[in-house]
């Protein structure tokens, strides 16, 4: 009877303690599939924010630049991402820097589908030379016929709380309390 007692106490408090641990961990956001890519001086993390990546829709991308070096984040540099098809049609855009240390976004539109060889280059300054990572490949869907909505549209992932903060309205006059 004294076992059966412990059993159940101990089985109570795994379920107890389990059942904390799940509540405390929240909505799960959808996983970042990211690209890590180097050049002679920095580590680059490419990630598309739009997902599913159609063609005829802007695709917002996210890159994260690190010294390769220090391992610290680049603030204040210039870049760009672009992509070329076998058609030898190319996309490309600047990179903007974002609030998040070391972030840089940018979109590109895609013409057509079909597989895209896409690219980064990054300087720390005007004074630098862009240094350029290696080539990936990125299948580009295509994209749905006008006015036809059956499929789902692509969406951007969550943003972060840096970003959440950067979002916000920056209004500071008084609003008339209803």
């Amino acid at each position: 009877m004294i076992l059966t007692r412990a059993r159940h106490l101990r089985r109570a408090a795994f379920a107890t303690a389990a059942g904390l641990l799940l509540a405390g961990c929240g909505p799960v956001e959808p996983r970042r599939i990211e690209l890590r890519l180097s050049t002679e001086d920095f580590v680059i993390r490419v990630s598309p924010e739009t997902r599913p990546t159609r063609a005829l829709e802007p695709i917002y991308w996210r890159v994260v630049v690190h010294d390769a070096k220090t391992g610290l984040p680049i603030q204040g540099g210039q870049g760009r991402i672009f992509a070329t098809n076998q058609d030898r049609k190319t996309v490309s855009n600047g990179l903007e820097e974002t609030e998040e240390l070391g972030t840089y976004r940018s979109h590109l539109m895609y013409v057509t589908a079909g597989m895209w060889a896409m690219a980064v280059q990054f300087r720390r300054d005007s004074a630098q030379v862009l240094q350029k990572t290696q080539d990936w490949t990125q299948d580009i869907l295509t994209a749905d016929e006008p006015g036809d909505f059956s499929t789902p549209q692509s969406t951007r992932l969550p943003a972060t709380p840096a970003d959440s903060s950067a979002a916000a309205p920056k209004d500071t006059a008084k609003r008339p309390q209803p």
